[in-house]
């Protein structure tokens, strides 16, 4: 038991890596899922439990100032005590989901203070052109945010599926209506914020013609993106090819007073 928790432990480490290795995509479940499913010796019911957190979770994805639900610690819980009480599929998503979305709040609420004051630390190394300091808390700060989900995870697994049980259903009912309504509402500030970084009059008209082909006409978000490639070719071939073709014709008419070009003329 020791050595699976220790496995589940490095498991975990790796899920939480994300931001040193690049978007790498190894805190997915589809990736997690075949790697606890190893540890635990049935990596079968590890692929079909990964894939089918994957497909619950596939929009779980971090837009603006949205955070999603921790992926990580929803997945390797979820599947190894799924696959240690020689559970169904059904019961990795009955623990993963509640996991993921009580681990997002103890993040946010004690793995963030804990990055900030990292980071603001790093703005000091900085100053002081302390570039060994600079990568030591760069790295720290990757790991503070999360620290909640390093150190439970392992725990919760150690102690099984009734420890988590107990504590997830210990939690008070306002706590749990204030969760519900805060992940209501993040997704919404999050596309807004996107959307103000993005929007202008050139983007808004596309933006509520899709926003109303969905919500009046019945159509998939796969047929809007269709619809908009479509549009996007039309644009492409008549209307930049037609502006192209004013914008020579005015250059052969100005006489090109700098032949010789710049030092930029490379690129």
């Amino acid at each position: 038991m020791i050595i699976k928790t220790v496995l589940i432990f490095l498991i975990t480490l790796l899920g939480y890596s994300e931001w040193l290795l690049g978007t790498s995509f190894v805190q997915r479940p589809i990736i997690l899922g075949p790697l606890v499913g190893l540890v635990m010796g049935d990596i079968n019911q590890g692929i079909i439990m990964g894939a089918t957190l994957e497909l619950a979770m596939v929009g779980a994805v971090s837009i603006g100032a949205y955070n999603p639900p921790d992926l990580i610690a929803g997945t390797v819980l979820g599947v190894s005590l799924a696959i240690q009480s020689h559970a169904s599929v059904a019961a990795s998503l009955t623990l993963g989901i509640p996991v993921a979305t009580i681990m997002l709040a103890m993040n946010t609420a004690f793995g963030q203070p804990l990055m900030l004051i990292l980071i603001h630390r790093i703005d000091k190394n900085a100053a002081k052109a302390d570039t060994a300091a600079m990568t030591r808390n760069m790295l720290l700060a990757g790991y503070a945010q999360n620290w909640c989900g390093i150190i439970f995870v392992p725990l919760a697994f150690y102690f099984g599926s009734s420890f988590v049980t107990t504590l997830l259903g210990n939690v008070p009912d306002f706590i749990q209506t204030g969760m519900n309504i805060a992940a209501g509402l993040l997704p919404a500030l999050g596309f807004a914020m996107l959307g103000q970084m993005i929007m202008n009059k050139k983007v808004a008209a596309f933006f509520f013609l899709g926003f109303f082909m969905v919500a009046y006409g019945k159509i998939s978000t796969t047929g809007v993106a269709i619809f908009a490639v479509l549009i996007a070719l039309i644009m492409y071939i008549f209307i930049d090819k037609e502006s192209a073709s004013k914008t020579g014709t005015e250059s052969n008419a100005v006489p090109n007073q700098h032949a010789e070009g710049g030092g930029f003329d490379e690129f």
